[in-house]
């Protein structure tokens, strides 16, 4: 193992949370008040020193090749130990009382997963909402970049595409290459329809600084929103639209993104399965809902449904029309996610898909034990490794909301509240927890759980199966 390798690219990360740190740190110096300019200038400094010097000490391996451990221990790295930097200006926020309610702020934003502990957004001064923002989008691409790196080039849990020039990688190209190659890539796209997202809120009368919070946030598919009210009840119907359609595009996948830049090629694009399926559970769940939640009808409904199905986790109804929704059918979507690498969370369509067919297949050969079912997906053969991939990222889901809803039970959390929170971690969809009916919030909770959720949350991020490989002897054995 390149030490050198591993402490340049954590360096790199931490350069780019130092880059953004300069926007809400020209905020704070801007407010009358200079609230948050001290505990913004400590961060901004601090995070410039330890980044400047993990690329100092890895810059000579930094041309080092990429090893599938390393990729690995770079990706649970990243999502551990980066946050702990980026919650540092988050201590000076009204709501947060210690660094380890700051950690679980900065994990909730870089693993897009929502969860807040600011219950009251309004009472945060623009430099705190700036932030938490930035580190949500941050880490949707940082998502981005690391499902093309290495999710889909090792498989995880049967998540492969190909055919895709973004996917395309040497084996022997240096770990700064196999990274940075899909960065340069996905960045200038990524900024496009950001771009657009801040351009469509403010046009539709959302002041600035909140149009530019809620389109990060959209696109990265964090639901972090800048009100405590419903999106329903304090933006516009053209806002509203401009909200789902964000959430919508991070929740496709990257090579779909990729195409959706090219114009003529747009359209057919709406015709592969995955998407098509994404679509159809989209309005499958709107039409159900209409007809048998009460008081759900009209274009909210849609939008609640991309929301949810993109794990972003926005309230879009009017009043607390949400937290009426029954608790199970508004964590079934939730369960599903978006499509496969994308910034949403979940099992993922690709991997519902995979596991239905296989389900079909069995099930006729019950009927037909002689007939052969022969499985493809996007013109690709199913190979029985891409179903045991798939079974096997289930049966550890199952396995970890079993484990984290025991966890929950230890520090005194019920049935009734632990289940939901523990998915919603799981699925990188905390946010929609903050919208239905729970009597303890993330600021109440004491700082050994909130530890725990945020490992949860970062288990969600990469995957789940990444970290049963951390287990593993081999592992270790590379490690020594």
């Amino acid at each position: 193992m390149q030490l050198g390798t591993i402490l340049f690219t954590l360096g790199y990360g931490g350069c780019m949370i130092a880059l953004l740190m300069l926007v809400p740190w020209l905020a704070s110096l801007v407010d009358a008040d200079f609230t948050h300019a001290g505990n913004f200038t400590i961060g901004l400094m601090l995070t410039t020193f330890i980044s400047g010097a993990l690329l100092l000490s890895g810059y000579s391996s930094r041309r080092h090749r990429a090893n599938g451990m390393e990729l690995l221990l770079i990706m649970v790295l990243f999502w551990t130990l980066l946050p702990a930097i980026a919650a540092i200006p988050f201590i000076g926020a009204t709501q947060i009382d210690g660094l380890v309610a700051a950690y679980f702020e900065a994990v909730s934003a870089l693993t897009t997963s929502g969860g807040s502990i600011l219950a009251v957004p309004e009472a945060e001064t623009a430099p705190i909402l700036l932030w938490r923002a930035a580190l949500s989008w941050l880490g949707g691409l940082w998502t981005l970049v690391f499902a093309v790196a290495v999710l889909a080039p090792f498989g995880i849990g049967g998540i492969t595409l190909i055919g895709s020039p973004l996917l395309q990688h040497d084996e022997d190209a240096p770990l700064s290459s196999r990274l940075g190659r899909p960065l340069r890539l996905i960045l200038p796209v990524y900024l496009m329809f950001t771009g657009l997202g801040v351009a469509g809120l403010a046009l539709s009368g959302s002041p600035m600084t909140e149009a530019f919070c809620l389109a990060l946030s959209a696109i990265s598919t964090s639901g972090m929103s800048v009100y405590t009210a419903s999106l329903g009840d304090v933006l516009s119907q053209g806002g509203q639209a401009v909200m789902a359609i964000l959430c919508f595009i991070g929740s496709i996948s990257v090579p779909m993104l990729m195409v959706l830049t090219l114009g003529r090629e747009a359209r057919s694009s709406f015709q592969a399965g995955e998407m098509r399926v994404f679509i159809a559970l989209i309005l499958g769940y709107t039409l159900v809902t209409m007809l048998t939640v009460p008081n759900s009808g009209g274009i909210a409904v849609l939008w609640q449904a991309v929301a949810l199905h993109s794990t972003a986790g926005f309230n879009f109804m009017p009043g607390d029309g949400l937290a009426a929704w029954p608790l199970v059918w508004v964590m079934v979507p939730v369960l599903i996610g978006g499509m496969a690498l994308s910034t949403s969370g979940g099992i993922k369509v690709m991997r519902a898909i995979i596991l239905a067919k296989d389900l079909g297949s069995e099930l006729g050969k019950l009927s037909y034990p002689s007939s052969v079912h022969p499985l493809s997906l996007e013109g690709r053969h199913l190979q029985d490794r891409d179903f045991n991939a798939a079974w096997a990222f289930t049966a550890i889901f199952i396995l970890f909301v079993t484990l984290g809803v025991l966890l929950l039970g230890l520090f005194g959390t019920g049935l009734a509240d632990a289940w939901p929170i523990v998915l919603g971690a799981l699925t990188n969809s905390l946010a929609i927890v903050s919208h239905l009916d729970m009597p303890l919030g993330f600021a109440a909770m004491p700082d050994a759980l909130q530890i725990t959720i945020a490992l949860l949350m970062i288990a969600g991020r990469i995957e789940l199966l990444i970290l049963m490989v951390l287990f593993t002897s081999s592992f270790w054995r590379y490690m020594r």
